[in-house]
């Protein structure tokens, strides 16, 4: 967890995630790096060091001029009496904010990506989503979403949901470098829904199985109940006051999607305490 990336827009979203990030590097000993992407339809993602080849001379003074004042305002941050002490890089790219968050996460070897997000609800949800829906679906490392202001030390209950697949295995131990760090009480979580055919016992042999096989320190089991997973996961985490939800995502895409949609990025848009994530698909290995 040396290089820690948080996508930044200005928002206060942003400005938790960036709070949290540096809590955060200050116990791991990382870097980090805060990025904003300017949104700039006729472009493809890139550093702001190439060539803007692409464009006419108009759009070029345009783009130059927005990529001047970014930089400025990225100064004013860093010079800011919140964060004239505190050392991070920054770094501007343009065209998508998820293709850039991307390749940087790819070229630099990112370790971990913090960022904000509102959340979405409704038809937003389903036809628009958001770039943090996306970088956690795809990410090839951890993500910890933010939704408001959040202390480091304050992330001492985390509810690890898992639906008991043994390929869930290799995130639970990725996981396990962060309870660590957090000085965490783990709970695992399995959620019986009505479609379910295991029972609660059974389940909660196979929650304490996991654990073992994975040597996990300072943990409860539980069985929770709910019509649909993210229900379950979230009314569970409520009822014990939770700080954090952890758990792995599966990179659905297309019409599997679509239809199928996905459990991670329901409990990023609904829940209010930090999401940890790992996609199954892009675990590096």
């Amino acid at each position: 967890m040396k290089k820690i990336l948080v996508p930044y827009d200005f928002s206060e979203y942003a400005e938790s995630a960036l709070d949290f990030a540096i809590q955060f590097s200050t116990v791991s000993m990382g870097d980090v790096t805060v990025l904003n992407v300017i949104e700039y339809p006729m472009a493809t993602t890139y550093n702001v060091s190439g060539e803007i080849g692409q464009f006419n001379a108009d759009d070029e003074i345009f783009v130059l001029e927005l990529i001047k004042k970014t930089k400025s305002r990225l100064r004013e941050l860093k010079e800011s009496n919140k964060y004239v002490n505190v050392k991070f890089n920054t770094r501007v790219m343009i065209g998508n904010p998820y293709d850039g968050i991307s390749a940087i996460t790819e070229v630099e070897g990112i370790d971990l990506i913090i960022m904000g997000t509102k959340g979405a609800t409704g038809l937003q949800e389903m036809f628009v989503g958001s770039n943090a829906e996306k970088v956690v679906r795809n990410s090839k490392c951890p993500v910890i979403t933010i939704h408001k202001e959040q202390r480091f030390e304050s992330i001492k209950d985390i509810v690890y949901a898992t639906s008991l697949d043994i390929s869930h295995g290799k995130v639970l131990e990725k996981f396990k470098e962060y309870q660590e760090l957090f000085g965490s009480k783990v709970h695992l979580v399995w959620v019986n829904t009505p479609h379910d055919i295991i029972n609660e016992n059974l389940a909660t042999e196979l929650l304490h199985k996991l654990a073992l096989e994975h040597h996990l320190d300072h943990y409860e089991v539980h069985v929770a109940k709910g019509f649909y997973p993210e229900e379950g996961i979230l009314t569970y985490a409520w009822s014990i006051n939770a700080s954090m939800i952890a758990l792995a995502t599966h990179s659905h895409k297309g019409l599997a999607h679509l239809f199928l949609g996905s459990v991670a990025e329901d409990i990023v848009n609904h829940a209010s305490i930090p999401v940890w994530t790992l996609s199954l698909k892009g675990h590096k290995k």
